[in-house]
């Protein structure tokens, strides 16, 4: 039906008509722009599809990938000078173990602050309750538990088959692992074994003997018995030239060529790992030590907020809303993360020991407490190189190490 138009409904008009077209934000160019800080390489690395995804749908948010390093340690030193300049992160993946830090000296935002206890819950509702207390410190929530990695074994299977191993062989300790290994290395006459140098797999080994790295009072404990005992059984191949040490990107590099047959690593990498490597590969549970009750740890990060301007931090949550939701966190998996959400998605193939690590219990990684966190994260890892480097003897490297930590902790 049709109405009359009197003169003051035309004038109404005429003026609406003459005045600016106030159009939607994305159709002006103006969106909100959030910059996550991240260490994933490659454009095809699932972090982009995920940003990409996000952005295709056009909310009035912007999310920008920014790769600031391939390590925690890394970006967290940069973000730290970024925000002493003013020029900090508006979202950042932080991993789990600098929490304290990230709280305490880069002032990671309680979202119970920036968003409010409703939006809040909803939000971590999306996550499984085991996992949602390791984005919190003291009892504040200052992160989304986005991302949980478990260390699992690569196994190059072409060469594990031409050695005349089982090809269905899954070593429950180490003490089965390394004969095979040497079996390996000796028929194939590639490198038997190589294990990342840094604080988390060694983290698997100390707590699979019974020790601890820090105690649940936030005490430096690993220089104990069972943690000796641990790292003992870490520094064994090296010892028995089965492992020649090589950073990190070596490594990967390295058993992506072929050289390798057995490599221990984060479930994480097997996106970039199953993308070059021509070899038939699978995954296997990380083995533990004989005899000793399994303690397996976990890993990743979480999204932290750290911009202060509101219309940042409103971004950032629709972009955590996405993230969390079951087509978000199914481009995620991509990874060889692990779904620590409510979403019913099956378990990706080549991820199934994975997942059935985390089935079986996991521990979370080692949060180093206090203010000089990262400080005392990076001296534990040159002491730990110092052992697999054969520089000190295992009890005399982790003591010094607990005495350093215990100093760092109590500045």
């Amino acid at each position: 039906m049709s109405r009359p138009i009197n003169r003051r409904r035309f004038a109404l008009t005429a003026a609406a008509l003459a005045a600016p077209v106030i159009l939607p934000r994305h159709s002006l160019g103006a969106d909100v722009k959030v910059d996550l800080v991240h260490l994933f390489s490659g454009a095809e690395h699932p972090i982009q599809k995920v940003i990409k995804a996000f952005n295709d749908k056009r909310t009035g948010v912007t999310v920008v990938s920014r790769q600031d390093g391939t390590t925690y340690e890394t970006i967290t030193q940069k973000a730290m000078s970024a925000i002493a300049a003013g020029r900090g992160p508006a979202l950042m993946t932080t991993g789990w173990k600098l929490g304290d830090f990230a709280k305490k000296t880069l002032g990671a935002q309680d979202f119970r602050q920036i968003f409010g206890a409703e939006r809040t819950e909803a939000l971590l509702a999306k996550f499984r309750p085991q996992v949602r207390p390791l984005a919190s410190i003291g009892g504040v929530p200052i992160g989304l538990p986005w991302s949980m990695s478990t260390p699992v074994l690569y196994v190059n299977q072409s060469l594990w088959t031409e050695a005349g191993l089982d090809p269905k062989a899954e070593p429950k300790t180490v003490q089965e692992l390394y004969p095979m290994v040497r079996q390996l290395q000796d028929k194939t006459g590639k490198q038997g074994l190589c294990y990342e140098v840094n604080e988390w797999l060694p983290q698997a080994f100390i707590q699979n003997a019974g020790g601890d790295v820090i105690d649940g009072d936030g005490k430096p404990v690993m220089d104990s018995g069972a943690a000796v005992k641990g790292i003992e059984a870490f520094v064994q191949p090296r010892r028995d030239n089965l492992w020649r040490v090589m950073t990190i990107p070596e490594m990967v590099a390295a058993y992506q060529a072929g050289a390798i047959g057995v490599m221990a690593s984060s479930s994480a990498r097997q996106s970039g790992v199953r993308q070059t490597a021509k070899f038939d590969l699978r995954l296997i549970q990380m083995p533990g030590l004989a005899g000793l009750p399994r303690r397996m740890n976990s890993g990743g990060n979480f999204l932290a907020v750290y911009s202060k301007i509101k219309e940042q931090q409103d971004g950032a949550y629709k972009f955590m809303e996405f993230v969390s939701s079951k087509e978000g966190f199914e481009i995620w998996l991509a990874t060889g993360y692990l779904n620590v959400t409510t979403n019913d998605i099956p378990v990706r193939p080549g991820n199934e020991a994975a997942h059935a690590q985390m089935e079986g219990g996991l521990t979370s990684e080692t949060i180093w407490p206090g203010a000089r966190g990262l400080e005392a994260l990076t001296v534990h890892i040159d002491w730990i190189t110092r052992i697999v480097n054969g520089a000190v003897t295992v009890p005399d490297g982790l003591r010094s190490d607990r005495q350093a930590i215990e100093k760092l902790i109590a500045a």
